[in-house]
């Protein structure tokens, strides 16, 4: 929902950039800007959020992942209410779920 919204977006600045003859360079502000917010929503979640799974993995706990990914002490005090979102908890789960099957085919070898 949100890549199409972005997509929306884009499209309508495009065409209203043509229309009004703004500038080339305005348009690739426009180009940066989309792509960083679609990195931003990679797998349905924020850079934050993804920090916070990768150092959950490394086996910090939530409050300290929280704090290195960026979120303010109120927020990491709080995570499972702020941060553990069901797209948070989703790719959590696939990614340990990840980590468990590389590391039992490592013990296979």
């Amino acid at each position: 929902m949100k890549l199409a919204l972005l997509s929306a977006i884009q499209y309508r600045a495009f065409r209203d950039s043509k229309s009004d003859g703004t500038c080339a360079s305005e348009q690739a502000n426009m180009q940066e800007f989309v792509k960083a917010k679609r990195s931003d929503l990679r797998n349905g979640l924020t850079r934050r959020q993804r920090t916070f799974v990768l150092e959950k993995l490394v086996g910090l706990n939530d409050k300290d992942a929280a704090l290195a990914a960026g979120y303010s002490l109120s927020v990491a005090e709080n995570t499972k209410q702020r941060i553990w979102k069901p797209r948070v908890r989703a790719e959590w789960e696939r990614l340990r779920r990840e980590v468990a099957a590389r590391l039992l085919a490592g013990k296979g070898q």
